[in-house]
C-alpha cells in the first residue's frame, strides 16, 4: 500500500515477569529463542498425557485474568480482587508440567512456554503470562511475513503494528517501537484480550489460546 511500510527487527526482547503487586515471581530465564513455523516439541507420555487447566486460566467470556497480551505482563490483574497474589506461583496445569505449548488460528507459531524457575522444573500461571508476552514479542522476519498469502490480512497486521506502536505515551515512545518493527503480537490484529485456555487432542501440554 502506497506510503504504508512495516519495519522488521532482528533482536529477541526480554520477558519481565507479571504481577499484580507480586515481587516474589523467579525472574525470566532470559531471551527467548523463536521457533520456525510448524516447529513441535516431542509430546507428553505417562501422567502428562491429560491434564486440567488451572480455573483462572480457563475459557471464558469472562476470563478471570484481564490481560491485553499486546501489554507488558504486569498490566495483568484478576478479575476478581479478592484472588490472593500467590496465584501465580500455582501450576498451570493439573498434574503440573514441565512445558506447555499454546496454538493460536490467528499466529503461525507455537507459543512455547517453560518454567521460570530452573529449580522447581513445572510451569506456573505466572510463566504463562510471561511466555505468552514474550513469545509474541519476538520479531517478524520478513520471510516470516511474507508467507502471508491474503493481502488483506497482511493490511490488517501492518494496521495492528502501527496501532501497538501508535498507543505508547509520547511521541518518542512510538518513534521507537516503530523502529523495532513487526511483531508476531500484530499477527493477532485486533484480537489481543486474553480470553483463557481451552483443551486440545494433542496430549496435556497442548492448550489452545484464545483471545478476543
Amino acid at each position: 500500500m502506497p506510503g504504508k511500510h512495516v519495519r522488521f527487527a532482528d533482536s529477541i526482547p526480554e520477558t519481565p515477569s507479571p504481577t499484580w503487586t507480586i515481587s516474589s515471581l523467579p525472574s525470566s530465564t532470559g531471551p527467548i529463542t523463536p521457533l520456525p513455523v510448524g516447529y513441535a516439541l516431542p509430546p507428553m507420555q505417562g501422567p502428562f498425557a491429560v491434564c486440567r487447566i488451572n480455573p483462572i486460566l480457563a475459557v471464558s467470556m469472562t476470563p478471570q485474568i484481564i490481560y491485553d497480551v499486546s501489554q507488558l505482563p504486569s498490566m495483568a490483574i484478576p478479575r476478581d480482587p479478592k484472588i490472593p497474589n500467590y496465584v501465580l506461583s500455582e501450576p498451570a496445569t493439573e498434574p503440573p508440567v514441565p512445558y506447555m505449548e499454546l496454538v493460536s488460528s490467528r499466529v503461525p507459531w507455537k507459543i512455547i512456554i517453560h518454567p521460570s524457575n530452573r529449580e522447581v522444573p513445572i510451569v506456573t500461571v505466572g510463566d504463562l503470562i510471561s511466555g505468552i508476552y514474550g513469545n509474541l514479542r519476538l520479531p517478524v522476519s520478513p520471510a516470516e511475513f511474507s508467507l502471508v498469502q491474503s493481502e488483506g490480512q497482511r493490511t490488517r497486521i501492518s494496521d495492528a503494528y502501527r496501532r501497538r506502536c501508535k498507543r505508547l505515551p509520547t511521541p518518542e515512545a512510538t518513534a521507537r517501537d516503530l523502529k523495532k518493527g513487526l511483531k508476531r503480537v500484530d499477527f493477532l490484529e485486533s484480537s489481543i484480550t486474553f480470553s483463557g485456555l481451552s483443551a486440545t487432542k494433542e496430549g496435556g501440554h497442548v492448550w489452545q489460546l484464545h483471545t478476543s
